[in-house]
């Protein structure tokens, strides 16, 4: 292959077929050397106009993710995206724990509208001041962003950043992987009930949890709020991430399911040429299951929007 990534014929076509998502896109886009580092290492950034929000997102072509979320179009987790669209309603507040490039952040602030709030949690510095620029160049007065990580107690600690995708720095000096670190940087820790103390009692709130194996501690953190709002919550499930922070998928589900809690692994299965059905199965803490976990509480309005989603008998 001789055209230079972005602008050669191969990769405008590759481009439109993975916008539109149609079958075997993740094949063509490995095929063609899209996930080829070498070639891709002085691509630049470039400006993604999300298809799915419409908001303005500058994207560094040398990080994978990044690169597969200009192509697609979209933040390239498509449970996760699904399930938020079927959870998430005007006026909702949603909480990003561990918000990174907000390509999550961003298509909440569509779904809840002026009306609603989204709240962006990243403790890497460099990550908030991106989603700062973000809600300051898009506009976006619902979007906050919180420069904090968090944790079961107030106070600071060190943010490990690991080579190859921004999403992978972690409160766990243990890099996934083995890769190197690139920067360490000192952070404060907050708990999710003091950000979310004044919350009204009135207003839906859902949230999502991704913190590279400090789950655990963050739910923590979260009790008061989780018994009092009984929110929807999304949480990344991965057991080398939880065994390299000293915890594990049982304990995680020991945080949620004594509460009246249920665990649903998310999926997709295409439906027709372009179309995907979103799919949920029972969690059972096995580390094969898909990463994406929503947990709904037993009763209540957030159940009903997604209780027909839900497994037979659940």
């Amino acid at each position: 292959m001789s055209d230079a990534p972005p602008s050669g014929l191969r990769w405008r076509l590759l481009r439109g077929y993975l916008r539109r998502e149609l079958p075997g896109w993740g094949w063509l886009y490995t095929r063609l050397g899209g996930n080829d580092e070498r070639r891709w290492r002085n691509a630049g950034i470039v400006e993604l106009r999300g298809k799915l929000d419409g908001y303005r997102v500058p994207l560094d072509l040398s990080n994978w993710s990044e690169r597969l979320s200009w192509f697609l179009g979209r933040y390239h987790d498509l449970p996760l995206l699904l399930a938020l669209r079927a959870s998430l309603r005007p006026g909702d507040a949603f909480v990003d724990i561990g918000a990174n490039l907000g390509m999550l952040a961003l298509p909440a602030c569509r779904l809840v509208g002026p009306a609603g709030s989204v709240l962006a949690c990243e403790p890497n510095p460099a990550l908030a001041q991106r989603l700062e620029r973000l809600a300051r160049d898009n506009g976006i007065a619902e979007l906050r962003v919180a420069a904090t990580a968090l944790g079961s107690a107030p106070g600071q600690a060190e943010l490990m950043v690991f080579d190859g995708h921004s999403g992978w720095g972690s409160l766990v000096a243990a890099a996934p992987d083995g890769r190197p670190t690139t920067s360490q940087v000192s952070v404060p820790v907050s708990t999710g009930d003091a950000l979310l103390a004044d919350h009204p009692a009135e207003r839906p709130l859902v949230l999502k949890i991704d913190v590279e194996g400090f789950e655990v501690p963050a739910l923590h953190g979260l009790r008061q709020t989780i018994a009092r709002h009984r929110p929807l919550i999304f949480i990344e499930a991965v057991e080398d991430h939880q065994r390299r922070a000293g915890h594990s998928l049982a304990e995680l589900r020991g945080e949620l399911e004594p509460h009246g809690y249920r665990g649903y692994c998310l999926a997709v299965r295409r439906a027709g040429l372009s179309g995907q059905r979103l799919e949920f199965s029972p969690f059972r803490g096995d580390p094969e299951q898909p990463p994406d976990v929503l947990y709904v509480p037993a009763d209540g309005p957030l159940r009903a929007r997604v209780a027909e989603l839900l497994p037979r008998g659940s």
